[in-house]
């Protein structure tokens, strides 16, 4: 099987990558979707998986929805929760994700704050 890709053009996911830095830099980020199929269409949106253990805290995820809505992608960025998702969507995620950003330890997080 050959390793999947993202369809969307390396400006564009520089900016993704720029905002899911900002809020959630803890956590590994998946793509999946028709963006990850190789079905995606110009006006495609982007769909988001954040592997987390717990629900995001609604602050943080209202910072994220609000702050893709104002950058300058053209298109529509979906975001999911892994955990408050059930088992046959997370199947479908599992299907076909591609990895947008590798989560760093939170104690890393801290550290280069007081650098």
């Amino acid at each position: 099987m050959s390793e999947r890709t993202l369809d969307i053009q390396p400006d564009h996911l520089a900016i993704v990558r720029d905002i899911l830095r900002r809020h959630v830099p803890q956590y590994d980020v998946w793509a999946f979707g028709s963006r990850t199929q190789g079905r995606a269409r110009s006006y495609s949106d982007l769909d988001l998986v954040i592997m987390t253990d717990e629900p995001l805290p609604l602050r943080v995820l209202a910072a994220l929805v609000e702050d893709f809505a104002e950058s300058d992608l053209p298109w529509k960025v979906d975001i999911v929760d892994w955990a408050s998702t059930g088992a046959p969507f997370r199947s479908i995620i599992e299907c076909d994700r591609v990895l947008v950003q590798r989560g760093v330890r939170q104690d890393s997080v801290e550290a280069q704050g007081t650098r």
